[in-house]
C-alpha cells in the first residue's frame, strides 16, 4: 500500500469530509496511474493546505474522454449540482482539451478512513 498526497479545493475537500463526495476526479497522468486499490490519499485542503483528510482508494476506473466519465457518474454525485453531464464539462477549466486527449481521465472511488487534521 502507498500514501499519496493531493491537493483539493475547500468546496471539493469539505464534500468529502462530510461523506457527500466518494469520487475524484484527475487527469490519467503519470503520477495518477500509480495509484492502486487499497491505497491511501491524503488531501490537502487549498488554499492553506493546513487541514487534512485521508482515504482509502476502494476503486478506479480510466476513461477516454471527460464527457465518458461524467456520464458514468453523473448520478451518483454530480446530478445534485449540475443539470447535465455536459455542463460539468463546461465547468471543468482546469484540464486542457490536450490534456485531456494526452491523458484520458481517471474516477478514483474513495473512502474516508480519518477524520480531518489540521497544523
Amino acid at each position: 500500500m502507498k500514501t499519496h498526497e493531493m491537493r483539493l479545493n475547500d468546496i471539493y475537500f469539505d464534500q468529502i469530509k462530510s461523506g457527500k463526495k466518494d469520487i475524484e476526479y484527475r487527469l490519467n497522468d503519470e503520477k495518477r496511474k500509480k495509484i492502486k486499490i487499497g491505497d491511501h490519499i491524503i488531501f490537502y485542503k487549498r488554499p492553506e493546505e493546513k487541514e487534512t483528510i485521508t482515504v482509502k482508494v476502494v476503486g478506479l476506473k480510466t476513461y477516454h474522454t471527460l464527457l465518458e466519465m461524467y456520464q458514468d457518474t453523473f448520478d451518483r454525485f454530480l446530478k445534485d449540482t449540475f443539470t447535465s453531464p455536459e455542463e460539468v464539462v463546461k465547468a471543468t477549466t482546469y484540464y486542457s482539451a490536450e490534456e485531456v486527449e494526452k491523458y484520458g481521465c481517471l474516477a478514483i472511488f474513495i473512502q474516508k478512513i480519518e477524520n480531518e487534521k489540521s497544523f
